[in-house]
């Protein structure tokens, strides 16, 4: 029998699933996203949201052919329920005794899930075997508040809405390429290999124009150019000797201690963003949680190089904003 109130309580509470998949659904605005996440088909996440809509007679999102978006309302309701199922999340873990995997759920970039996250992995499972890390690889800016990731790790500069923040990684920018393809071609006057073509991808098009204003240098005559839809694929051509690109020191520095490519400038400049760890503010984390973020931290430490001369003198308050930033 239900006791006095309760029955009140339960009227006034929505469907644990539907708030599950409303959470899922804010947090990436798609309902394919979060279908894929959930394992789920689109239509039945469609029709979850539509019951939680009618439960609460209020429209948590707007539908557009190209997709849906949050309406204000929707992103209120996001903002309030998201830390209570992280709570509610932890406490289950917590109290759950099966002795499973413990999950860690994060976003990141996919050039830094690629090139610097996932060779260092193999080293954290060694360490902690009963630990799961979800890795969701997108370049699309994840909204922490109403998602329901513990950790991310952004390329962006503060402040970070609704989340806790340290500095990870110094990024500078500077062009590079294999020393077999610098061997073979003749220098121009800015150190780059003449005939060759500069390698881009879609999220950093603008690297190499960015690197040559800010060190006041004047893009070569007839340059061509080839384009990747991942920064790792470029990468992977560069060491190729297929041409030139600008390298992420964050991302490729390993690259370079290993002679698999070559800085061709002595002029590196402070990256405009910078790699930060990102946490939801007021929302603890579990101790799965705390442990792959202190590991993460002592990962990016152990390798951490200081700013290079030169250029990257010239904006040396850029880089003491990003240190202190972590402490």
């Amino acid at each position: 029998m239900l006791a006095e109130g309760q029955g009140l309580m339960l009227r006034e509470t929505p469907n644990l699933d539907w708030l599950r998949v409303f959470a899922e659904t804010a947090a990436t605005e798609s309902f394919v996203l979060a279908a894929a996440r959930l394992s789920v088909t689109p239509g039945a996440v469609s029709q979850r949201i539509k019951a939680l809509e009618a439960f609460l007679r209020v429209e948590l999102f707007q539908r557009y052919p190209q997709g849906v978006k949050l309406t204000e309302a929707g992103r209120r309701y996001a903002q309030r329920i998201s830390p209570a199922l992280d709570l509610l999340v932890s406490a289950t873990r917590e109290i759950a005794s099966t002795g499973g995997p413990k999950t860690i759920r994060m976003s990141i970039l996919p050039a830094l899930a690629q090139l610097w996250l996932g060779p260092r992995m193999d080293n954290f499972y060694s360490l902690h075997a009963n630990m799961n890390v979800e890795i969701w690889a997108d370049a699309t800016v994840i909204d922490m508040r109403t998602s329901n990731f513990d950790i991310a790790i952004r390329y962006g500069q503060p402040p970070f809405p609704g989340c806790e923040y340290r500095a990870l990684l110094f990024d500078e920018l500077v062009p590079v390429a294999s020393p077999k393809l610098m061997m073979a071609t003749d220098a121009d006057h800015l150190g780059l290999p003449i005939g060759a073509p500069l390698m881009l991808d879609i999220y950093w098009e603008h690297d190499f124009t960015d690197w040559l204003n800010r060190t006041s240098q004047i893009r070569p005559e007839k340059l061509s150019t080839q384009t990747f839809s991942l920064y790792s694929m470029t990468v992977d051509a560069a060491v190729q000797g297929s041409g030139f690109m600008i390298g992420h020191t964050a991302l490729i520095g390993g690259l370079l201690e290993e002679g698999k490519l070559q800085q061709l400038s002595q002029l590196r400049v402070p990256s405009n963003n910078q790699f930060y760890l990102l946490t939801k503010s007021g929302a603890p984390l579990s101790e799965a949680a705390e442990t792959f973020v202190t590991w993460v931290v002592e990962q990016a430490r152990a390798g951490e190089a200081q700013p290079s001369p030169g250029v990257a003198g010239l904006e040396s308050d850029g880089a003491a904003d990003v240190a202190e930033a972590g402490n």
